[in-house]
């Protein structure tokens, strides 16, 4: 479906450029007062081959319709949620790794993406249909970049999270990721205070990353 619909916006904008009035090349072009518009395109209705040029892009325009008639959505923005739940609970994130706070990070990035989209509602525990939980499961460091031999210039930080989204009443798993990863890099400042800093500003972007994939991913798989 995505690469119908990729040749009739690219046939569109091929038929756009090239020009629906296109001048006859057997034409001359002097000796010629310029026409109106609406006198042009009536003029070129009497042209079987721009006559056909605009019975093809009729039907490109039909046929779009009938591709978002049927359903079909950019990414992000359609499909329908794991067991056609209307809301949803975030449950603080666990931590299973040594970087103190880090679960407030992602679970803060996972609510706002879903408050920001608003495609469900979300509640307390005791009233959503069900819950999206887990925990930041790993976080992998390396060496990036070197300054020197012996001094690093810039650390990537790889975090891992294992998520669930379980339903409330049954307690069935509608949605499992248990290695949802990416990674970013910061750099090795000259004290302590700013690379901790800018570490924490790495986890932060990648918090972002992961929430905006992990809501894509929720409507997309279903």
């Amino acid at each position: 479906m995505k690469k119908i619909y990729s040749r009739i916006i690219s046939f569109i904008i091929c038929f756009l450029k090239n020009g629906l009035l296109s001048r006859d090349p057997n034409s001359s072009p002097s000796l010629r007062v310029p026409a109106s518009p609406r006198h042009r395109f009536a003029a070129s209705l009497h042209s079987p081959a721009s006559l056909c040029q605009l019975i093809a892009l009729t039907a490109c325009i039909l046929a779009l319709l009938a591709l978002f008639g049927c359903g079909y959505h950019f990414a992000g923005t359609g499909g329908q949620a794991p067991g056609d739940i209307q809301s949803i609970a975030v449950n603080v994130l666990g931590n299973q790794t040594a970087e103190i706070g880090i679960e407030t990070i992602f679970t803060n990035a996972i609510l706002n993406e879903f408050i920001r989209w608003k495609r469900l509602s979300v509640k307390p525990l005791n009233e959503a249909e069900a819950v999206l939980g887990g925990s930041v499961a790993r976080i992998k460091t390396q060496t990036a970049s070197h300054l020197t031999r012996t001094r690093t210039l810039e650390t990537r930080v790889i975090v891992t999270l294992s998520l669930t989204l379980t339903r409330v009443d049954t307690d069935e798993v509608l949605w499992q990721n248990k290695k949802l990863s990416y990674h970013d890099e910061y750099v090795e400042a000259a004290n302590a205070l700013n690379t901790n800093r800018l570490r924490r500003e790495a986890f932060r972007r990648i918090a972002e990353f992961l929430a905006e994939r992990i809501h894509r991913d929720l409507f997309e798989e279903f």
